[in-house]
């Protein structure tokens, strides 16, 4: 019975995990993806500052977009004033609804 338990416990995260890195990838713009993704990860992490589990490049991998195309999408946020952020150290400064 544990095993059983066990199984669909981890079907039901796998399950969670591909629907929320679908919906990323299902926003139009990248500046979409990258706030429903730093969104989420503000809110798993319970906190507006919080550490990326990729760098730079896993990230772009992550959301399939060019890695210079999401670094200069942060510089446009960061001076919009939408977060900040210095390597993979984030402070979202506005959430969006996810």
């Amino acid at each position: 019975m544990r095993v059983w338990k066990n199984l669909v416990t981890l079907l039901a995260q796998k399950n969670e995990i591909l629907t929320k890195k679908i919906r990323y990838l299902s926003q139009r713009s990248l500046r979409k993806k990258l706030m429903f993704y730093l969104s989420d990860e503000a809110m798993r992490q319970h906190s507006t500052s919080f550490s990326l589990p990729f760098n730079r490049q896993e990230l772009a991998d992550y959301l399939s977009v060019d890695r210079s195309a999401l670094s200069s999408e942060l510089s446009k946020m960061q001076k919009e004033g939408l977060l900040s952020y210095h390597k993979e150290a984030f402070t979202l400064h506005k959430i969006w609804d996810t």
